[in-house]
């Protein structure tokens, strides 16, 4: 059964281009479209914000937290940016790195790296374990597309373990019992005893 409740995502990406903002942007309404409730910092600006502290609350209070890889968030998630670029995004890795740190079982499973077209699960941070942990492609914004990550964010599993059955009563094997197809036939005529190991040969006498 699906959850009842919509799961409440916040969507983690860097600024690398307006192409990829609005491909963010574009991804983040297709989420919405399908039961997700959706923090994106682009619907957010009607007014002036502590991005860093809305950065915190919402990380705080969602289900999940969605970390879109891209070869810039790569390189500043994992240390390799320098002080001064994206540091807003800075504070975002530090505060999931430090989550993970504290509760590594919780925050493993809320934290979902997903790879957008035109990117590779390479572009995922080394920190989110991308060759030994779980993430997920999308190769186009529908169902079908999408379908590993609206699984997870819905509650709907792919394969659903069966209810075990009573175990069967199995009659015990023989050793001394010959095997199948070799039944002796044993044929005894005037004192002379031939024995037939299975096959189908004809004895004449």
């Amino acid at each position: 059964m699906p959850r009842s409740d919509p799961a409440r995502v916040f969507v983690s990406y860097t600024h690398d281009s307006p192409e990829h903002k609005d491909h963010v942007l574009a991804f983040s309404e297709f989420l919405e479209r399908n039961g997700v409730d959706v923090t994106l910092d682009q619907w957010k600006l009607a007014h002036r914000r502590d991005w860093y502290t809305w950065a915190i609350g919402s990380i705080e209070n969602a289900d999940y937290v969605i970390v879109v890889a891209s070869e810039r968030y790569r390189e500043v998630a994992d240390g390799y940016a320098s002080a001064g670029d994206n540091r807003g995004l800075q504070s975002e890795a530090a505060l999931l790195r430090e989550k993970l740190h504290s509760d590594r079982p919780t925050w493993t499973r809320k934290i979902l790296p997903v790879v957008l077209p035109g990117h590779t699960p390479a572009e995922i941070p080394a920190f989110l374990q991308p060759q030994t942990a779980d993430h997920y492609d999308v190769t186009d914004f529908t169902v079908a597309g999408g379908e590993s990550l609206i699984r997870v964010l819905t509650g709907q599993a792919p394969y659903v373990k069966p209810v075990r059955g009573r175990t069967p009563e199995l009659p015990p094997r023989s050793a001394s019992r010959p095997a199948r197809g070799l039944d002796q036939n044993v044929v005894s005529h005037g004192g002379l005893t031939i024995v037939n190991q299975g096959g189908d040969q004809n004895i004449s006498m």
